[in-house]
């Protein structure tokens, strides 16, 4: 009786044993060939994919500084510009007659300039006329015309005595005796004149004379002073006016070429209103929007490809340049409805090594190479499903399935790097809702 119990038991553990190893393989398997991938050795090239736009690197926005009305724009979208080369002309009518009529008032400001020159000149002579001393020769000469005069004043008095005589004696008229007496009054009268001219002399300059000469120096030079001023502030009216002028024709401020024309002839702007889009140089760029979900694999300098639906089967390649400082929303609308317009994304400017046939405004696809891995153990993707750094297969061996927790790198379209949990050769059974994919 015991060795017919110990035989029912090893039945029982047998059987059990069976019921937990079966039906693992028959529900994993389905079918008599099990639906398996291999672990091998391989490569990664882990991309990340984008839309962009070719930009140039540097644009620049020509504006008006001052209101007005377009007359002419010289170029056209695309052509080249130089740096000060005319691009837009304004009406220029009235800036050009405030000029005329700055230069008018310059040079009425500049006339009065001169007469006030002369007139300081003229009282600066008076002045120093007014406070010289005496010179000798002028001394010499006042003392010899006091001489004369005194000598003809004498023989006047002695014709006057000799004339008294006569006509108290009734020799001649009274009249001669009068004109005789008015002669030597008269000479008289000269002698005084030269030695209050010889006193002057000798005396030297009054002080109330040089001080009022002074004062007229004083009084030309300030007119002087004020007509100048007014010649600074007409030069300044000037310039103002040709700088007024000068804003009528609008520059090109880099060499490049014109990617945008906002305005046409006979258009009024206000100040400021963008006129022009420069391209600055002959280099673009990509920029690129990159989903917010793929910003933590992004480097500057990584390896990119582009490409255009314009040109088929070319390759434009680059490396990234900088990376935008925060996510924003979508500005290039993707043509595949599976992006999501609302995603936010990344900027990411992308050098392009040889733009070629590139046109600025192109929306272009881009490819970044974010990893490289060579002679790594490599699985394909649909044996471990989500994009996680971890994952549970199942590793067939022997007939039978064991799961297993194993971690995983970097990956492309196809496979996915193998850090830790297989071993090269190991079979994985693909779950069942990947077995349709290839």
């Amino acid at each position: 009786m015991r060795h017919r119990g110990w035989g029912a038991a090893l039945v029982l553990g047998l059987v059990a044993l069976l019921v937990w190893r079966v039906p693992t393989a028959v529900d994993v398997l389905g079918a008599r060939t099990p639906p398996t991938v291999s672990v091998t050795r391989g490569d990664i090239h882990q991309v990340v994919v984008a839309i962009g736009r070719v930009e140039p690197v540097t644009e620049v926005v020509l504006a008006n500084k001052v209101p007005g009305r377009v007359r002419a724009v010289l170029v056209k979208e695309g052509d080249p510009v130089r740096v000060g080369q005319p691009v837009v002309l304004f009406d220029d009518d009235e800036f050009r007659a405030q000029r005329r009529l700055a230069e008018a008032r310059l040079a009425t400001a500049r006339a009065e300039v001169r007469r006030a020159e002369r007139a300081v000149e003229a009282a600066r002579a008076r002045w120093e006329e007014a406070r010289s001393e005496a010179r000798p020769q002028e001394v010499e000469r006042a003392r010899a015309e006091l001489e004369q005069v005194r000598r003809r004043w004498e023989n006047a008095e002695r014709e006057r005595e000799r004339a008294q005589e006569l006509f108290e004696r009734g020799l001649i008229a009274r009249a001669q005796w009068d004109a005789a007496v008015t002669e030597a009054q008269v000479r008289h009268a000269q002698v005084r004149a030269a030695e209050e001219t010889l006193a002057l002399l000798l005396a030297g300059p009054k002080a109330e004379t040089v001080a009022a000469a002074w004062a007229e120096v004083r009084q030309a030079e300030a007119e002087l002073a004020r007509v100048q001023a007014a010649v600074a502030q007409a030069e300044a009216e000037l310039e103002h006016a040709a700088a007024l002028l000068k804003t009528t024709v609008v520059e090109s401020t880099v060499d490049g070429r014109v990617t945008y024309r906002l305005v046409e002839p006979g258009t009024a702007v206000d100040v400021g209103v963008p006129l022009m889009i420069l391209a600055a140089g002959d280099r673009v760029i990509v920029r690129a929007e990159v989903d917010e979900t793929d910003v933590g694999k992004l480097a500057v300098g990584q390896p990119v490809e582009i490409t255009a639906d314009a040109f088929p089967g070319r390759v434009f390649r680059g490396r990234i340049t900088e990376l935008g400082q925060s996510v924003g929303k979508r500005k290039i609308r993707p043509e595949n409805p599976v992006k999501i317009q609302d995603m936010k994304v990344l900027e990411t400017k992308v050098g392009v090594d040889d733009a070629g046939a590139l046109r600025l405004g192109m929306t272009v696809d881009v490819r970044i190479l974010v990893a490289h891995r060579e002679h790594v153990l490599v699985l394909p993707t649909r044996a471990v499903g989500g994009a996680g750094e971890e994952a549970i297969v199942r590793v067939w061996r022997g007939g039978a399935v064991e799961p297993r927790r194993v971690r995983l790198g970097a990956r492309d379209d196809l496979s996915v790097e193998v850090l830790e949990g297989l071993a090269p050769g190991e079979r994985v059974l693909v779950p069942p809702d990947q077995r349709r994919r290839r």
